[in-house]
């Protein structure tokens, strides 16, 4: 049963005329007296609308064309409004969502309308100024192109860094907005140089924490047995070295969030006191008998199959369930295409700045080149590109031959992606790397890292390991 005005009736079988749906909210409800209430309250409003009584009716009326807004209830058996999102969002990913719940709507449903792609949950009953005012911001973050994160901060994620003009990244920002301020436990998943650290901080930004520390530590890149002590703390006398008590980053984190950065490579024995941390609010730093607490927000992020991890026993199964209450997966550059040139013009926007001077901008020729390569290494690879081009270019606007120059097989240099016969001195390559990186930027090491598209942290332990020399 599809209810439509009698004014906007459509003859024949012609179907739902396209212009009328594409400025029309659909409402989806088995239950008729709260479907006709919700939608009066929005034809009052100015909106004009189209009722389903089925996920079935409310998917064929999609076929039809892009209805902006969708009003779905998400906890009637009669109505499995996440399989209604993730039918829509298939083939209309621009498609907004509101679901509809009560209290005592399960995380998990809740969770799995969030990721499926709603952008609002309103928890029933709805009230009509609380149902418009929900309505109205999504008409306004849509116009836009842009969601808006909480504390009405309409710009916030691009002061952070985050650029986004696809369908598939504004949806995460939208379901970024949702998750920030409700202080639970966020898993980001997404291949490396994804941009996974700043989805996090736009969490914590977003939060009610944010006036507190947002602290972040790589889970790959200290060694298993420091990484306890750095998480937890430890007293004086804990162990060889330990000549003084040193609080460990959850208690330095204390009304803030905690980033875990690759939480894949957790050893299983700090995994259960992270789950203990995570179950119970406290924790034993090392050497103590008495448990100690914090209020620390955990965010954590992986480019593992976490799930595959728990399957081969290296993770534990009841951490995952605690780190995984609302997943946010980051799609690879390579699925989103309409934000590589706006990310190139913000990495060229952003050496301009930190050098001082002028840099060339895009060629209308580079744009195919930029959009049609696959960026396997996501963001950091298209900003090593972008580095690397800016350098080799003595134009005022880059061209794909100042990005070639330096890929394989295109310029004068061998790939050094490929194996020769005769093999390789791995860390004397290393070392030349650094070394050249280090001298083409003049010894900067933030100029020098975007160069090998690794952290500042990482390249500057690299340079003392290589006795090398750099300009912090």
């Amino acid at each position: 049963m599809v209810i439509l005005p009698n004014s906007e009736r459509c003859g024949g079988a012609g179907g739902i005329r396209g212009a009328f749906v594409e400025t029309t909210t659909l409402v989806v409800s088995p239950n008729e007296t709260e479907r006709c209430t919700y939608a009066e309250w929005l034809r009052a409003d100015g909106c004009r609308i189209v009722e389903a009584a089925s996920a079935r009716e409310a998917i064929g009326l999609h076929r039809s064309g892009l209805f902006p807004l969708t009003l779905a209830e998400l906890d009637s058996p009669a109505l499995d409004s996440v399989e209604l999102i993730r039918a829509v969002r298939q083939t209309k990913p621009q498609a907004q969502f509101v679901v509809l719940g009560r209290g005592s709507c399960a995380d998990r449903i809740v969770a799995a309308a969030m990721q499926a792609g709603a952008t609002d949950l309103l928890v029933k009953p709805v009230g009509r100024e609380a149902l418009l005012e929900s309505v109205r911001k999504i008409r306004n973050a849509t116009d836009g192109r842009q969601p808006r994160l909480s504390n009405n901060r309409q710009e916030g994620h691009k002061s952070l860094g985050i650029v986004a003009h696809s369908p598939q990244l504004l949806q995460v920002l939208a379901v970024v907005a949702r998750v920030a301020p409700r202080d639970t436990t966020v898993l980001i998943t997404g291949e490396t140089g994804t941009g996974k650290e700043l989805i996090a901080r736009a969490i914590h930004e977003n939060s009610t924490r944010a006036q507190r520390p947002m602290l972040s530590i790589n889970c790959a890149a200290i060694p298993e047995t420091l990484l306890e002590s750095e998480l937890f703390g430890y007293l004086k006398g804990a162990f060889t070295g330990a000549t003084a008590d040193k609080d460990g980053l959850l208690a330095a984190a204390d009304g803030g969030t905690l980033f875990l950065d690759e939480v894949a490579e957790l050893p299983l024995w700090t995994q259960a006191k992270l789950l203990r941390f995570l179950q119970e609010g406290t924790y034993f730093p090392v050497g103590s008998v008495t448990p100690s607490t914090a209020d620390v927000r955990i965010v954590s992020a992986t480019n593992a199959s976490l799930p595959e991890r728990v399957d081969a026993g290296s993770f534990r199964r009841d951490l995952y369930y605690r780190l995984s209450v609302f997943p946010v997966h980051i799609p690879p550059l390579r699925e989103r295409p309409e934000d590589i040139v706006p990310l190139a013009h913000h990495i060229l926007h952003q050496i301009a700045t930190q050098d001082g001077r002028e840099v060339p901008g895009l060629s209308h020729e580079v744009i195919p080149y930029l959009t049609a390569r696959r960026w396997h290494g996501n963001v950091r690879e298209l900003q090593s590109a972008v580095v690397r081009a800016v350098i080799m270019s003595d134009k005022s606007l880059l061209t794909s031959a100042d990005f070639r120059v330096l890929d394989a097989g295109t310029g004068p240099r061998r790939n050094i992606s490929q194996l020769p016969d005769e093999g390789v001195n791995l860390p004397e390559l290393n070392r030349k790397l650094i070394a050249e990186a280090l001298e083409r930027s003049h010894h900067n090491l933030s100029a020098a890292a975007r160069l090998l598209g690794m952290t500042r942290a990482t390249l500057r332990s690299r340079v003392k390991k290589y006795a090398l020399t750099a300009v912090d």
